[in-house]
């Protein structure tokens, strides 16, 4: 293909990683993975390869950084924050820095950010465009989208993908979700007027391995779909596929008591619209959640 290139991916042992390294290769790029363990991953697929950190850059094309910790799923002692930081915020210094030292660079930096950078906004509408909220998530995505920015410095095009809740099957937020509904425990949570802005895995794939390419994709790029949901319409949809009940409504008490300051991502509220990918002609696969879920619990 003659716009095959050669990728450096991290956070490609992950739950997206995976997804992405198939987008890549379907597209016919070639990737370089970045693992601590690169023996442990080391298969005989044709195109892939695992290597440690950091490889010199300038092989590559286009350095994609998906590497962070999983944000959710343990209480956010100052010992969590600092490994959850020091994952995306560090690790994309160390990327930018290699990129400074090497004799050619990379095109492209297409780099993961949270729309937790808005923080927790209620009823706005959320464009790039939007300003950043306050909060602990969003000091940490400003932290990260400021040293991703300092790429285009170097001459580089950097993409900073504001990723909002992953639907996908074997992993993501519905593994997390699917166990209490399947037993008719499932409600929303609090009020439930809370917004819930989402992606199906598949379309972020397809926006990922879109913005390694597409000079129309630059700066802060909303990875969400265009009809973002409220708490109660999630959960009221969810029961409908799995056609179970969904009314046992969760206080947010319960979720602060459980889970601390991590009850925020569960908590807040962020209306996202994926203003910039729709202007570059990007289109969605599943733009409606019940479909979404649908083609994902077939």
């Amino acid at each position: 293909m003659k716009d095959a290139k050669k990728i450096l991916l991290t956070g490609g042992t992950g739950f997206v990683g995976k997804h992405v390294i198939n987008g890549l290769v379907a597209a016919g790029h070639t990737i370089s993975v970045v693992t601590r363990a690169p023996a442990e991953h080391r298969t005989a697929r044709s195109g892939v390869d695992y290597v440690g950190w950091l490889p010199g850059l300038e092989r590559y094309s286009a350095v994609v950084h998906l590497a962070g910790e999983p944000i959710f799923g343990k209480r956010w002692t100052p010992e969590v924050l600092r490994e959850i930081r020091s994952s995306r915020v560090d690790t994309t210094r160390r990327v930018v820095e290699a990129m400074r030292v090497s004799p050619t660079r990379p095109s492209a930096l297409v780099c993961a950010s949270a729309i937790g950078w808005y923080g927790d906004r209620g009823d706005e509408v959320l464009t790039e465009s939007s300003g950043a909220g306050a909060g602990i998530l969003s000091e940490i995505c400003q932290a990260w989208e400021t040293e991703a920015e300092r790429a285009r410095e170097l001459g580089v095009r950097v993409v900073r993908v504001r990723i909002g809740v992953v639907l996908g099957e074997s992993g993501g937020a519905l593994k997390q979700m699917l166990p209490p509904f399947k037993l008719g425990l499932g409600g929303p949570i609090g009020s439930g007027k809370q917004w819930f802005s989402w992606i199906h895995l598949r379309d972020l794939v397809g926006l990922l391995v879109r913005a390694i390419s597409d000079a129309a994709l630059s700066g802060p790029v909303n990875a969400t779909s265009p009809n973002p949901v409220t708490n109660r319409e999630l959960t009221r949809t969810l029961g409908r596929v799995l056609r179970r009940p969904a009314v046992m409504p969760v206080p947010k008490l319960a979720l602060k008591l459980r889970f601390g300051q991590a009850a925020e991502v569960l908590t807040g509220s962020q209306r996202c619209v994926p203003e910039a990918a729709q202007r570059a002609g990007f289109q969605f696969q599943f733009p409606a959640l019940e479909s979404a879920l649908r083609d994902i619990l077939r």
